[in-house]
């Protein structure tokens, strides 16, 4: 009677078995804009694109609020770049080093195509207490944007991104497949030489902000 029973649970459990299956289809950024507004996204999709250098990046949609999509590369540049060369975080992520760089450099080996589709983001940063917000088409996430926590940085810059919930999202690699550190927006509450970064184990620390670490592509585009 039990292997009855058992054959017979079996049998329903089939039936409410499920398969999930992902579709790859040829797309340019002109129909992502269209998909965003359509709100046919959903988090963790992944978008593939080459840069200007060759490099072929990954682009994985990280959150959705009703003005916009973020996307957040599944990888990281191969570049390994100091938050700021004077090894200090005054003034913050708006006024480093490392803003100027996504900003300039790689903003300029970004497809025209993709960069006619990013939207100008609202970013929030807390500097000893001071918040501020500003406007950026590159930009990195909080720690808190990252871990719901704020661990270093002591402050709630942001919401928690969707795709970082699962804490297996938070670890990037390099080029080499080898996990890596990586550079986040936060500045190191009671330092004035530290910022915020995601270890390779993906869990949050802080650096001198004269090191240097890797960084991923993040943009928005609105609806």
């Amino acid at each position: 009677q039990q292997a009855a029973n058992s054959l017979r649970k079996y049998k329903e459990d089939k039936k409410h078995m499920e398969i999930t299956k992902k579709r790859t289809e040829e797309t340019n950024w002109g129909q992502v804009k269209e998909l965003v507004a359509a709100g046919s996204l959903k988090v963790g999709d992944e978008i593939s694109d080459n840069l200007l250098t060759g490099q072929k990046m990954v682009y994985v949609v990280a959150d959705i609020t009703e003005e916009e999509v973020k996307f957040v590369s599944k990888d990281l540049l191969p570049e390994r770049v100091v938050w700021n060369e004077n090894g200090r975080n005054t003034g913050g992520f708006k006024e480093s080093d490392l803003c100027r760089y996504l900003n300039e450099e790689v903003w300029a080996i970004l497809p025209e195509e993709l960069k006619a589709v990013i939207s100008e983001r609202e970013c929030l940063q807390i500097v000893e207490g001071k918040e501020e917000r500003f406007m950026l088409k590159l930009w990195l996430p909080s720690e808190f944007e990252v871990f719901a926590d704020s661990w270093a940085s002591e402050v709630e810059e942001g919401q928690q991104f969707e795709i970082f919930k699962d804490p297996r999202n938070r670890v990037k690699f390099d080029q080499d497949g080898e996990r890596a550190t990586w550079w986040l927006l936060s500045v190191c509450a009671g330092y004035s030489t530290n910022a915020c970064y995601v270890y390779y184990y993906g869990y949050a620390y802080y650096n001198s902000c004269s090191d240097a670490l890797r960084v991923p592509v993040c943009f928005s585009i609105k609806k």
